[in-house]
């Protein structure tokens, strides 16, 4: 197979002739492209032609606030089109992912405003995902606001040392350049074009007066200004502004970018004031430092726009939408416009790496096979200072990844490994000198004893947890231990490992060290932020109640090139069923700003909600105190509910919970009567709705499923019985149409046949879940021959599915209760590597039994009537559609 580090080069090169001009067959066959790349290096451009691009949503308080920049020549621009250039050319980036950057930063510059203009106020969000490439965005942002006019630009980033530095030197190298012209950096400003810089790339390199310059913003050339969030810095920077001469804060449009606007940003103390309070008076508070000096420093101008950038946007829309503070003015709610942008080609986050359950069908989307499990004696084990086995298998797993990685050609590049178990320092440097004396030992081990057991454990390991889920999806990058056993040597040597916490000082620079191979051992100046560059194995298991911080400190969301099938994520399988919830929130929020632009609804119309969950807050109680819970009404007309999820991971209560369902569905079975039987298995029709409710009360579903409410349930068919709706049932047993000897048949009596049990296999990633049980057509059971005919029609007329057009058809006074028997021997045929696991590693455990899971299939209701959901939402109300 060709070195992919070859082949990037070589798409690089046709990239940059591309950009210059030649035509695409010219810059493929150029000389300096390998013939034996071509081949590739065309399919891979042919990919990027066939990206579809999602543009940014937006909602926005005035429709026509844009007009002006569609208006502007963009002949005399010079910092957008360095920092293209520098994107396609030095970068490597493809021309999809820059046309979509350049569109979605056109959108949110026209929301800014035209600096020209006389006055203007401008509070925006824009919404990204975690790692997704933001500070790409707002640096393109502020590049063009640069070509615009945009003279003084401030960047609020992060809250120590290390995070404002890294964003400086990220600033430096795609909008200021350097004067020795280095490498890897956009060329330096012409005359005349230069920016004015009072931060610097040291670590202590934030804001002070003494290396500032009034007469900067008096010029033409832009001032930037790389700030942490930080009292003692926010107040040196107001007493610069405040001596500077009252006409140029009069007439210097201002453009603050706010890096991880929700900490830090947002007001945890102050009172709800509207414009009529006093400061004099005596429920009057004061907002929160940085959140009062932040409003403080864009009152000090006529023209500002301040523009939030976060992957985690809870707590910045639960901001009172109309408070007025006496001292410091509005407060920081995006009242004028809300951004998503797209998710970038390439990205894996919660949703790619954890799955989310589809609302329409019910079937899983997303979840690769990444995640590992650490199991709860580990968790103990690690309490009481000793590497747990989980732990020492990350370990290994993390030098054959970087063995790996270096064998493909990437061996110049970081590699790191993150291990995250709290949040305290002294539990950090416990668990650093755990980590530090055994990796010592596994060096050891392969430098002087590689014959008397690491060799083969390390083989054994490569070839069971390595090459299955290569082989699954990247065939073509299998490698075998033998080809990557050389590489294991070097990259051992090469690790160090590094307690990066506020007491020892240490940072992860790669900028320094740009080939740094670390185990990062830490806790939250690993959580939000920082970067780390070619993250391969994840150690997490600290846990938190608050869907922001949580989503934060996965710092393996990103972008995974080259090495996907080399990443892996260890953490407690709650915590794993957590992320994947969090995928469903993140998804339902995005969908609420999708649709708010549609109907053209303003932020301050009409505001976002939040999905609640039972075990976690949406953000910190003092950023969400004057947030409210609401009571959505929602239907299961048109909808499936499936039961997916069992307690695998406690075998007793499973085998508990799977024989009282045999029980209750025996029970009720034995009631329905002699039935029809299909291919698939027996049908009872016209079922009352008296008997399947009965069936729902007595079948058992795990108490910590939370996406599933058989009380809601009851509550639908009984409200629906009253409408004259679901008040006959079809029952049918889904077994298979030929019998499986491994599977087995059902062991029961059912009158006129017997049932072939079904396969259903658990995922990898989430492994009490069996994503779907349900198969297409499984609910057009009973359907006659001019309703099939009918379905076929509304398939081909709206272009859906089999199951979601049956329940069109299907009368609304008939409900559908699907049983599935499923064999405890399911998926034990699996090849090891793919996203799913079979049912029971030992069919023959004692504690395994067949699974019966169900699905209801509710027609489109007439007149649905409602059940409920618990949503948070800030001061700007929420309405349904």
């Amino acid at each position: 197979m060709t070195d992919p580090l070859t082949l990037d080069s070589a798409l690089r090169i046709v990239r940059v002739l591309i950009a210059n001009g030649l035509p695409r067959d010219d810059a493929v066959g150029n000389p300096a492209i390998p013939e034996q790349l071509r081949s590739q290096v065309r399919e891979l451009l042919s990919r990027e032609e066939m990206i579809v691009l999602r543009p940014a949503s937006i909602i926005t308080a005035e429709s026509g606030r844009g007009d002006w920049l569609r208006r502007m020549d963009r002949s005399g621009w010079y910092y957008w089109p360095s920092l293209r250039d520098y994107l396609l050319n030095v970068k490597g980036w493809g021309a999809p992912a820059v046309r979509s950057l350049d569109e979605s930063t056109d959108r949110i510059l026209a929301e800014v405003s035209d600096p020209a203009s006389e006055r203007f106020d401008i509070r925006g969000l824009v919404l990204g995902y975690v790692q997704s490439g933001k500070t790409a965005n707002f640096t393109a942002l502020m590049a063009k606001a640069a070509d615009v006019g945009f003279r003084l630009l401030v960047v609020l980033s992060g809250l120590d040392n290390g995070l404002r530095r890294q964003t400086q030197i990220r600033v430096n190298k795609e909008l200021a350049g350097y004067a020795d012209s280095r490498p890897g950096a956009v060329p330096l400003p012409p005359m005349g074009r230069q920016w004015h810089q009072f931060t610097t790339e040291d670590f202590d390199g934030d804001f002070r007066a003494g290396n500032a310059n009034h007469s900067a913003l008096q010029g033409t050339q832009p001032v930037l200004l790389v700030v942490k969030k930080n009292g003692p810095v926010l107040r040196r920077l107001h007493a610069w502004i405040d001596a500077a001469p009252e006409e140029v804060r009069r007439t210097l449009p201002l453009l603050v970018i706010d890096d991880e606007a929700d900490q830090a940003s947002v007001d945890t103390r102050g009172s709800y004031q509207t414009g009529t309070t006093s400061a004099d008076d005596e429920d009057y508070e004061a907002p929160a430092v940085i959140n009062g000096l932040i409003r403080q420093l864009l009152q000090k101008f006529q023209r500002c726009a301040y523009v939030a950038y976060t992957a985690t946007p809870f707590a910045n829309i639960l901001i009172p939408h109309d408070t007025v503070d006496p001292s410091v003015g509005n407060d920081l709610y995006p009242k004028d416009f809300i951004v998503d942008l797209p998710k970038p080609s390439g990205y894996f986050g919660a949703e790619e790496l954890f799955g989310r359950q589809d609302p329409e069908t019910g079937e899983l989307i997303g979840g690769i096979d990444a995640v590992r499990h650490i199991p709860d004696a580990d968790l103990a084990t690690l309490e009481n200072g000793i590497v747990p086995p989980s732990l020492d298998r990350a370990l290994l797993d993390f030098i054959l990844a970087g063995a790996a990685r270096a064998e493909r050609g990437d061996g110049v590049h970081p590699a790191t490994m993150l291990i995250h178990t709290s949040q305290r320092t002294d539990e950090h440097d416990r668990i650093w000198r755990q980590v530090d004396a055994r990796f010592g030992e596994l060096k050891d081990e392969w430098r002087y004893q590689r014959e008397q057991g690491i060799r083969e454990r390390m083989r054994e390991r490569w070839q069971t947890e390595f090459v299955p889920v290569t082989r699954a999806s990247f065939v073509g990058r299998e490698r075998s231990f033998d080809q990557i056993e050389e590489h294991i040597g070097p990259f051992v040597e090469a690790v160090l490992v590094r307690q990066i916490n506020s007491a020892t000082g240490e940072m992860l620079d790669y900028e320094r060290e740009p080939g740094l191979k670390a185990i990062a051992v830490g806790g939250n100046k690993l959580a939000r932020g920082l970067t780390l560059e070619g993250l391969l194995i994840s150690y997490f298991v600290r846990p938190s109640a608050m869907y922001d911080t949580l989503m934060q400190m996965g710092r393996w969301f990103g972008f995974r090139g080259g090495y996907e099938d080399l990443t892996r994520i260890w953490m407690p399988a709650e915590l794993a069923g957590w992320f994947s919830d969090l995928a469903n929130v993140e998804y339902s929020l995005r969908e609420d700003i999708r649709r708010y632009e549609v109907e053209q609804v303003t932020p301050l119309q009409l505001g976002t909600r939040i999905l609640e969950h039972p075990a976690m807050l949406v953000t910190n109680r003092l950023k969400s105190r004057f947030a409210t819970t609401i009571i959505v009404e929602q239907s299961y007309s048109s909808q499936v509910v499936q039961t997916v999820k069992f307690p695998f991971r406690r075998p007793v209560d499973l085998a508990a919970l799977l024989e009282e369902n045999v029980l209750a569905t025996r029970d009720m079975l034995g009631r329905l009567g002699t039935p029809t039987w299909l291919d698939s298995g027996p049908m009872w029709s016209n079922v009352s709705a008296d008997e399947v409710l009965a069936y729902l009360a007595t079948y058992q579903v795990d108490d910590e499923v939370r996406s599933l409410s058989l009380a809601l349930l009851d509550s639908y068919i009984e409200r629906q019985r009253e409408q004259g709706e679901l008040v006959r049932w079809t029952v049918a047993m889904m077994g298979r149409t030929s019998h499986d000897p491994r599977l087995g048949r059902l062991p029961w009596d059912i009158p006129g046949g017997i049932v072939n049990m079904i396969s259903r296999s658990r995922l990898r990633g989430d492994p009490d879940s069996l994503g779907v049980i349900t198969s297409p057509g499984d609910e057009a059971v009973g359907f006659t021959p001019e309703q099939l005919d009918q379905v076929t029609q509304l398939r081909q007329a709206r272009g859906i599915g089999i199951n979601p057009a049956a329940r069109e058809i299907r009368d609304p006074s008939e409900g559908l209760l699907l049983i599935y028997p499923i064999s405890r021997r399911s998926g034990q045929e699996l090849v090891p590597g793919g996203a799913r696991q079979s049912l029971f590693g030992d069919p023959n455990d004692p504690l395994a039994r067949d699974v019966l899971g169900i699905a209801l299939s509710f027609p489109r209701s007439m007149n649905a009537q409602s059940v409920r959901g618990t949503y948070a939402i800030g001061t700007a109300g929420w309405r349904p559609e």
